[in-house]
C-alpha cells in the first residue's frame, strides 16, 4: 500500500548545510530585528547573514551548545533545523520567540499534531516563502522547500510567496477558515 505521508527523517540525515546565498536570501526577505537566535548554526550560513543591527546568539550541538538548554527570550529564531527533531524544535522555539522562520519542506507544518501545537501556543503560520531546493546533498523529496514564518498571535490568512506563488512578487493567500489558528 502506498504511503500518504513521507517517511521519518533519521538523525544521520540532519546534517545538511544551507548554502550561504540561500540563507542570505531568506534572512534578507524577513523583517528581522532585535535579538535573534540561530539554534542550529552548523557552518554559520544563517548566523552570518543576520544583520549587524541585531544582537545575535547561536546554538550548535557539535560545539556543546544545546538548543534545548537555551532559555533566553529572543525576538526571532531563524535556522535550518534538524528535520528529525522538527516537532521538538518548534515547541521549544515557541517558548523563546514571537517570530520563527524555519527552512524545511512545507509538509513539516501540515500534520494535525503540529497545527495543534501552534494553536495551543497562540501561534499561526504567517507565511510560506517558497525557495528552490539546493542540489545534492539536499534531500530531493518532491515536497516544496519553504522558509516557514510562524508568529505568535497570528490569526490571519497564510501567505504563499516566492516560488510557490504564480508571481513571486505578489503575495498569494489562502483562507485559514478551515484551520483555526
Amino acid at each position: 500500500m502506498a504511503r500518504l505521508s513521507p517517511g521519518k527523517n533519521q538523525p544521520h540525515q540532519d546534517v545538511v548545510y544551507t548554502p550561504r546565498p540561500l540563507a542570505k536570501q531568506i534572512v534578507d526577505y524577513f523583517p528581522i530585528k532585535g535579538v535573534v537566535l540561530d539554534p542550529s548554526r552548523g557552518e554559520g550560513a544563517f548566523y552570518d547573514a543576520i544583520p549587524d543591527h541585531c544582537t545575535k546568539h547561536y546554538c550548535e550541538i557539535d560545539e556543546g551548545k544545546d538548543f534545548f538548554a537555551f532559555q533566553q527570550k529572543v525576538d526571532w529564531i531563524i535556522t535550518n533545523p534538524p528535520w528529525s527533531k522538527m516537532r521538538e524544535f518548534i515547541k521549544h522555539s515557541m517558548s523563546l520567540a514571537d517570530n520563527i522562520v524555519f527552512l524545511c519542506t512545507i509538509n513539516h507544518f501540515t500534520t494535525r499534531a503540529r497545527l495543534r501545537d501552534l494553536r495551543e501556543n497562540d501561534f499561526g503560520i504567517r507565511e510560506f516563502y517558497g525557495v528552490e531546493t539546493p542540489p545534492t546533498p539536499w534531500p530531493q523529496s518532491g515536497f516544496q522547500l519553504v522558509a516557514a514564518y510562524l508568529q505568535r498571535g497570528w490569526r490571519e490568512d497564510v501567505a504563499f510567496t516566492g516560488t510557490i506563488s504564480q508571481n513571486p512578487r505578489v503575495r498569494r493567500t489562502a483562507s485559514t477558515a478551515y484551520a483555526p489558528f
